[in-house]
């Protein structure tokens, strides 16, 4: 069959999927051709009862998807990820420990570009995926009613093999651009869901406490291994909040409850939690 995306891009192939549902003890397994939005549709899903935890919901072309905030998020069909995975960690998971899916997702993404593609992608707290100074992902989570509690709806985009000319902002960059040397999405995708599958079950049994070890991690807590690998971590960055005002500071470390710690004035040190804030960027200009 002739390939709708082009020469160098290839359909997703679903069977690998299928066949990764047990080992993986994934919940719904979903491709579709085209999506409104990933996030939505399995929010909805979740609501219902027709999706449990790790359900996987994919699309080779998000029409309507939304970032932070409610920006708009497309991707041309054949060039990107869009996938959006559903946890429901169950009876006696802390709430509050939802919101740490968010940088779990990322932690999964850097662990599969660099063992799929070769390209280490650093952490743009809270929510972006960075590969040297430029976005190459973007994280949305959202809490959602599933079953007689909460659960949460992980949504990522990666861009994968767009050139500069398909790009919407110079800020922007691909895995293609950033050097990779496999642009097989089917492996891309399928690496990310075991590398989340992983550290889901880790936090899981940790009971969702981020400052614990998780298992199979050299001793190392999900908050370690999200801190080693946060690119904003020594910058100075300038925080945006909603009423306009702003906040000048250096980064110096992820808080324990997810928050990022900024120091300003005289050594004064605040925490920032990502539902606060409406833009977080250097200081210098640069993105990242």
């Amino acid at each position: 069959m002739e390939n709708p995306y082009g020469t160098d891009r290839a359909v997703l192939d679903s069977r690998i999927f299928n066949e990764l549902t047990a080992p993986l003890d994934l919940g719904l397994v979903n491709l579709k051709p085209t999506s409104g939005s990933t996030n939505t549709e399995l929010a909805q899903l979740a609501s219902t009862g027709e999706a449990g935890h790790l359900s996987v919901y994919y699309t080779e072309h998000q029409q309507a998807g939304k970032g932070r905030l409610g920006r708009e998020w497309v991707t041309p069909a054949g060039s990107s990820l869009t996938v959006s995975v559903l946890a429901v960690p169950g009876p006696g998971f802390p709430p509050e420990s939802l919101s740490w899916y968010t940088m779990l997702a990322a932690l999964a993404w850097s662990r599969a570009a660099e063992n799929t593609c070769g390209v280490p992608l650093g952490i743009k707290w809270p929510n972006d995926l960075l590969a040297g100074e430029q976005k190459v992902c973007g994280i949305l989570a959202q809490m959602v009613p599933a079953g007689n509690g909460y659960g949460v709806v992980v949504g990522t985009g990666i861009n994968v093999n767009q050139s500069r000319e398909e790009l919407p902002v110079a800020t922007a960059t691909s895995l293609r651009l950033a050097g990779a040397k496999n642009l097989n999405r089917t492996e891309l995708l399928a690496e990310y869901l075991k590398q989340f599958a992983a550290l889901d079950r880790g936090f899981r049994q940790v009971g969702g406490m981020a400052q614990m070890p998780l298992p199979a991690n050299n001793g190392k807590s999900l908050h370690q291994l999200v801190s080693a690998k946060l690119a904003t971590l020594g910058h100075d960055v300038r925080v945006e909040f909603p009423d306009g005002s702003t906040l000048v500071g250096t980064a110096i470390e992820l808080g324990t409850d997810g928050s990022l710690v900024l120091e300003h004035g005289t050594g004064q040190r605040e925490h920032v939690l990502a539902g606060d804030v409406h833009h977080v960027r250097r200081a210098d200009g640069k993105y990242a």
